[in-house]
């Protein structure tokens, strides 16, 4: 039988000087547990043994083997000086790497990206390059002149040995393909390294405990946070936030250039948020810190806001979860109490309040778009489930509800009626205008179905 390696590397070798990484990547994909380098090793020795079989029998001349003699194959340049004692190892570079995979290289690579890094916190990294297209071009040619049929990218090559490299200059962190906390990319196209600290996600839960506090940083209206008379120069129409309070201590432990606040909806303004909080991931760009004392910084929060925001750190989390909350939290069941305020006084009997608390339970809401949001959400009518409805602490003029709803009904519209935009509504069914004077969110449930 035909030895396909034979007939194949010889006239590849013959016309090409190449490394031996560059020589084992076009047979990358047989065999498992060898580097590339080792593959090109052994092509090498076994050609090497076959020239000395040939050279002994015909004396053949040596140019037939110059291209084992290259730098990083000491055996070849040994076995050709028992014959050719005059003979010197071939100095020219890797016709198709140009000697990017040379180890001395690699390491010198390595240990540039080292002091880059120096003062980033990670627990693992990724590799990554960007070849000049010439040498990509160039390996592509040859593998079509000579039927090379199982090699692998010299880009994953050249990520994997370096990665290798790194691996033993940082002990401590390993290669992750998934989500690695840096990115090394290194452009040999303009001789550059490039470090990329990928993204710090912090999930949470935060209590709003006063009313007043908007969840994000609300810029002025008409400054658009440059600053104005109408801000007085603060670029806010208010100078506190759930967002500042939670997301700057993470900030500036972190060591980031940038920061994100991503809550599970939010509650109105005059609204507070109680129980177990809300859901939140704060994201953190390019940190340089990744490992947070969360006890330090959650202390911090409760005293930089005066106990009007506490925070419940529950972990490190991923990309993903951001897009979970950010797409459940409209369908998440909510507790609310709502204080609501009666235009006149209720008779005495309280069957009427029964009835209509009976009415709401298990009951499903059509709500049009109410007026005081009309200007920046979409006019429709959305259909929410309300799944308990208590009456509770009846004054005159005055008494609280308690409700348990799916999530995006709009509480103070269900009260109010929202000029019959809300059907049902707690006015309609009461048969007395009313209006809600304090709400607060007393649960976010994780279920989507109301409890």
């Amino acid at each position: 039988m035909e030895s396909y390696l034979f007939t194949t590397v010889l006239p590849f070798i013959e016309k090409h000087h190449v490394c031996n990484s560059c020589l084992g990547r076009q047979f990358g994909n047989l065999l498992t547990g060898l580097s590339n380098a080792e593959r090109g090793s052994a092509l090498k020795i076994f050609l090497a043994m076959e020239w000395e079989i040939s050279h002994r029998q015909a004396k053949t001349d040596r140019e037939t083997i110059s291209s084992l003699m290259s730098k990083d194959f000491l055996v070849g340049e040994q076995s050709v000086r028992r014959y050719f004692p005059e003979a010197e190892a071939n100095s020219l570079p890797c016709t198709i790497c140009q000697d990017f995979l040379s180890i001395p290289f690699l390491e010198i690579l390595a240990r540039e990206a080292c002091d880059l890094v120096s003062e980033y916190e990670f627990s693992t990294f990724l590799v990554g390059s960007q070849f000049p297209p010439n040498v990509i071009d160039s390996e592509d040619i040859i593998r079509s002149t000579f039927n090379l049929e199982y090699g692998e990218s010299i880009k994953s090559d050249f990520n994997r040995e370096l990665g290798k490299i790194l691996s033993i200059l940082i002990p401590e962190a390993t290669v992750d393909f998934k989500a690695p906390d840096i990115v090394f990319t290194f452009d040999l196209i303009h001789n550059e390294i490039d470090i990329k600290s990928n993204p710090l996600f912090i999930l949470g839960r935060y209590k709003k405990l006063e009313r007043g506090i908007p969840q994000s940083k609300w810029f002025c209206r008409k400054c658009r946070g440059v600053g104005c008379n109408h801000c007085n120069f603060t670029g806010k129409m208010y100078q506190e936030s759930v967002e500042e309070y939670t997301t700057t201590p993470f900030f500036e432990a972190a060591k980031g250039i940038s920061s994100k606040f991503h809550g599970s909806g939010r509650e109105d303004i005059d609204a507070r948020m109680l129980g177990t909080g809300r859901p939140f991931v704060i994201e953190i760009s390019e940190p340089k810190i990744r490992n947070l004392d969360f006890s330090t910084i959650t202390k911090q929060i409760a005293e930089n806001s005066k106990g009007k925001v506490e925070v419940t750190i529950e972990g490190l989390t991923t990309r993903t979860k951001v897009r979970e909350i950010k797409t459940r939290s409209s369908r998440n069941a909510k507790a609310y109490r709502a204080v609501v305020s009666l235009e006149k006084s209720l008779p005495d009997d309280h069957s009427l309040l029964e009835r209509v608390s009976e009415e709401f339970t298990n009951s499903l809401i059509q709500q049009r778009t109410p007026i005081r949001v009309a200007h920046r959400r979409a006019d429709k009518i959305r259909t929410r489930k309300v799944s308990s409805f208590t009456i509770e602490n009846v004054a005159k003029d005055e008494l609280t509800v308690y409700l348990v709803c799916e999530g995006g009904l709009y509480v103070k519209e269900l009260i109010s009626g929202d000029q019959g935009r809300t059907q049902p509504n707690f006015s309609e069914k009461l048969g007395v205008p009313a209006v809600v004077k304090e709400l607060d969110v007393i649960e976010v449930f994780k279920s989507t179905d109301p409890i």
